[in-house]
C-alpha cells in the first residue's frame, strides 16, 4: 500500500521506487537514498543561510519561498 494518497501529477511515483518514492529531479528511487539527500540539502541550507547571510530584521514569506528554491 502506497504511503502517499494524492491523485494529481504529484502523485507520481519515481520509476523503480515500489511507489515509496515521489517522483524528484534527482531521480531518487529508495527512501534511504531521499532521506539522505535532504538531510545533505538540508546542511547545505542551513550553512548558506545561518553562517554566509543570515538576513537582517524580519523573516517574510518570501524569504522563506526564496530558501526553498535554492535546495
Amino acid at each position: 500500500m502506497s504511503r502517499y494518497h494524492v491523485s494529481s501529477s504529484e502523485g507520481q511515483y519515481e520509476k523503480d521506487s515500489g511507489e515509496q518514492v515521489l517522483a524528484n529531479k534527482l531521480g531518487i528511487a529508495t527512501s534511504d537514498e531521499m532521506d539522505e539527500a535532504e538531510l545533505v540539502l538540508l546542511e547545505q541550507l542551513y550553512q548558506s543561510v545561518f553562517e554566509e547571510q543570515f538576513p537582517e530584521g524580519q523573516l517574510s514569506v518570501a524569504m522563506l519561498k526564496s530558501w526553498h528554491r535554492r535546495c
